[in-house]
Parts: C-alpha cells; structure tokens; sequence
C-alpha cells in the first residue's frame, strides 16, 4: 500500500516543471504571434506599394497620352494658331489635344485640363468641340467629362511642381505662383516634365511611390487639325 501511495507521488509534473513549460509555451506563442504579425504587414506594405505604383503609373500614362497628342488650332481669320495651351500653372494644365485622329471622318480636337484639387486628387475634365465658319473649331463652355485618375497624390511642393515647362534648348519656363506662364511662355514651350508622387498608405513604413517623365511635343508648330 505505502509503495503505491509513493509511485502516486512521483506522476505528473512538479510545480517548477509547470512553470518552466508555461514559460516556453508563452515564448513560442510570442514567437509565432511576431512571425504572423511581421509577415502580415510585409504583405500589407508590398500591396501598398504595388497600389502606389499603379496609381502613379495610370496618372502618367494619361497625362503623357494627352500632352503628346497637343496640338495647335487655327483661328478664322487669322494665320496665328491658337496654342497648345490655353493654361500652363505648377498644379494645373489646360490644352488642345487631338487624340482621337481615327475615330471618324471628322474627328475633332478636346480642350484638356488635368488639375490637383483640394483632397490631392488628380482630375482629367474635356470639353467637347464643334465647328464654326464651316471647319474650324469651337469648344463647349460647359465640361462634357471629368473624372479622377490619380488619388493620395504628396501635398503640392514648389520645389517639385507637378508640371515642368522647358523650352526647345531645355530651359524651363517657370510661372508665378498660382498663375499660368503668359502667352509668349506658352508659345515657347517645347516640353513638359510630369511627376506624380503617391502616397496611398497612412502607416508610414512605405515610401512614397515618384514617377517622372519628361513628354515632347511632337507636333509643336503644327496643327494637326487641318482646316479645308
């Protein structure tokens, strides 16, 4: 009876090997908590950086389509062409474009403006076009389409404007704050240097994603919208 009583004694575990296996448990479920936490947030960062770059990507795609597509339109009764741009401000730009040459038999020009807004949003607004004094060109008063093709755009910095104008020997045209370059500015510029910095993600782990690209004028000088 009293060897029985004794082998009771010795099952199960001592108060110290309970607590050391309390402690290696709680240990690997730190380890494993850590693990889970800093895989999710690399994931969570590479998705924010792969929105950032799309983002940005799209925005300046865009714009380049449009800038590359600017184009001169004549004025009756007058051998000057109205430039390209009608506005050429830091934040904001307002042109002529013609980018859709092959959409029918009279395909017409777009008035263009791409501008930041109070959420640092980027908007594309167009107004339509219509002939006057047989083919010449008119645009509506009233937009015909807007919509927002950049979001979290970084907060406007003079020191990296989103629209850089450059003339043919790549000197830049540079306007007052708030105002566009003057018409004789405008006339000179031969190119513009777009950059987009999006900053879509809140936690501050990811740096912001900057695009640039600098966009001729091909068809500076030129009106690709021909008048018969």
């Amino acid at each position: 009876m009293r060897g029985r009583l004794r082998g009771a004694k010795d099952e199960g575990l001592t108060l110290i090997e309970l607590v050391v296996a309390m402690g290696i448990s709680s240990i690997l479920i730190a380890l494993v908590v850590t693990m889970f936490t800093t895989t999710s947030r690399a994931i969570n960062d590479q998705d924010a950086e792969v929105t950032n770059t799309r983002l940005a990507s799209t925005a300046m795609n865009e714009v380049t389509r449009i800038l590359r597509a600017g184009t001169e339109i004549p004025v009756y009764g007058s051998a000057t062409n109205d430039p390209v741009f009608v506005y050429a401000g830091a934040e904001r730009i307002v042109m002529n474009s013609f980018i859709d040459a092959t959409s029918s038999t009279d395909p017409a020009p777009l008035k263009v403006e791409f501008s930041r807004n109070a959420d640092n949003e980027l908007v594309e607004t167009r107004w339509d076009a219509y002939h006057v004094y047989g083919t010449y060109w008119k645009f509506q008063t009233t937009s015909t389409y807007a919509r927002t093709i950049a979001r979290s755009l970084l907060p406007p910095d003079s020191s990296v404007p989103l629209f850089v104008y450059k003339d043919k020997d790549g000197a830049v045209l540079t306007p007052a704050s708030g105002a566009s370059l003057s018409t004789t500015q405008i006339r000179n510029i031969a190119s513009v240097q777009v950059t987009m910095q999006v900053q879509g993600d809140e936690s501050g782990r990811v740096s912001p994603v900057v695009l640039q690209n600098l966009v001729g004028l091909p068809n500076l000088g030129v009106a690709r919208v021909e008048v018969h």
